[in-house]
């Protein structure tokens, strides 16, 4: 298992500790068991693999969601009452 992490965490860029938060590694490392660097890839910044979501969960932690500092669509919910403030702009606007 700490091989994959490792894998993973090179091909990514992330650490293994924020691979390891996402709940994932044991699911993934079944999955990619036999995978080239690139499905590895493609796995964990979008939670998909060959084809398929492999849980609601994949999709949620998907790490270009993190990379781009986003919540995935549908996953979280700005609150009750929300509305009320002005969205924050972005540095990069």
């Amino acid at each position: 298992m700490d091989a994959f992490v490792e894998l993973s965490a090179e091909l990514t860029g992330f650490s293994a500790e924020e691979l390891r938060s996402t709940g994932l590694v044991e699911q993934y490392a079944e999955l990619a068991r036999h995978a080239v660097p690139a499905e590895i890839i493609q796995l964990w910044y979008t939670g998909v693999w060959r084809g398929g979501i492999p849980s609601a969960r994949a999709y949620a932690e998907g790490l270009a969601w993190k990379a781009v500092g986003v919540a995935a669509p549908g996953t979280a919910g700005p609150g009750f009452g929300s509305w009320e403030h002005r969205p924050r702009r972005s540095s990069a606007l």
